[in-house]
């Protein structure tokens, strides 16, 4: 848990950042806008993909489930 622990602290710090640049980039051209959304939808759907994907891997969909539900509603 340790492990996983410190792997959300750094994902969680470099998203961050990622939000950062990308208002300073929205900040310098408000014409970035569609590609600043682009990149995140195209990195977001890889991510739930690859999710769903390890979740029939490891037959766990109901964990995947509760990751979804916990993205979407924050509960």
């Amino acid at each position: 848990m340790e492990e996983m622990r410190k792997r959300f602290e750094e994902a969680s710090k470099i998203l961050r950042q990622t939000v950062d640049i990308s208002f300073a980039e929205y900040a310098k051209d408000k014409s970035t806008k569609n590609e600043i959304v682009k990149l995140w939808q195209e990195t977001i759907n890889d991510f739930l993909q690859y999710a769903v994907k390890m979740s029939e891997k490891h037959q766990a969909k109901d964990l995947y489930k509760s990751i979804a539900r916990t993205l979407i509603f924050g509960k």
